[in-house]
């Protein structure tokens, strides 16, 4: 009888153990499906990401390209000629006048400079260096390289 029983145990946990294995088998695929849920997750984030990063991007280009624009439009109007002759020399000589008024001034005041300098008993040489100064190595190097630099652009174009 106790045979009977042994083998009526060992029959049933038989027929169970392929329900037991098939339960553990589930349980490791739904932590597998689990965790490549969690992974497409993380992915669909990062991509949500780039593509707010891109529309940013596209956002920022659009709203540069709208202030082009605007100011192409504005340079554009500025430049129509009205048909009276002197208000259209007027405006074309604008600039150059006010460009060519600085230089004099900056001009003069650099001789002055040397005058005093020269007047007040010092060395040509030294007047010379003295009204030569730092911000005016500065200046030409910036002029220098605004024209070097331009020329090179020009022909690359």
């Amino acid at each position: 009888m106790i045979i009977s029983l042994i083998t009526a145990l060992g029959g049933g946990l038989m027929r169970l153990l392929p329900e037991i294995f098939a339960l553990l088998n589930k349980r490791t695929d739904n932590a597998h499906e689990l965790a490549m849920l969690d992974r497409q997750f993380e992915l669909e984030k990062s991509r949500a990401a780039a593509h707010k990063d891109e529309l940013q991007l596209t956002t920022d280009a659009a709203q540069t390209l709208a202030l082009l624009d605007a100011q192409k439009s504005a340079l554009v109007g500025q430049a129509q000629l009205t048909g009276t002759w002197w208000v259209d020399a007027l405006n074309i000589l604008v600039r150059p006048l006010t460009t060519y008024y600085m230089l004099l001034l900056y001009g003069l005041a650099k001789v002055a400079l040397f005058a005093v300098a020269v007047h007040s008993g010092g060395n040509v040489w030294q007047a010379v260096l003295q009204a030569y100064d730092s911000e005016d190595r500065a200046l030409l190097t910036g002029i220098l390289s605004f024209w070097f630099v331009g020329r090179v652009l020009d022909k690359k174009s």
